[in-house]
């Protein structure tokens, strides 16, 4: 008989949803979730109001005068 093909008892499904609830509940995933949301706004809340310039900018010298070759 495979392991897929044998039931599984109700104390099971209640001990992983146990399980994940507490996980849910922990410390640890709370402060993840809360970094996450407060990352999230601030890159939202935080993006420049000019849309980024795609070209480089440093600016090209018109001339090489005086240039050490």
């Amino acid at each position: 008989m495979n392991i897929v093909d044998m039931p599984t008892e109700a104390a099971d499904y209640m001990r992983k949803a146990f399980a994940m609830l507490a996980f849910l509940k922990s410390d640890l995933f709370l402060r993840f979730i809360g970094g996450f949301a407060v990352g999230a706004v601030g890159m939202f809340m935080m993006q420049p109001q000019e849309p980024p310039m795609f070209g480089s900018t440093a600016v090209a010298a018109t001339s090489i005068h005086d240039a050490a070759l």
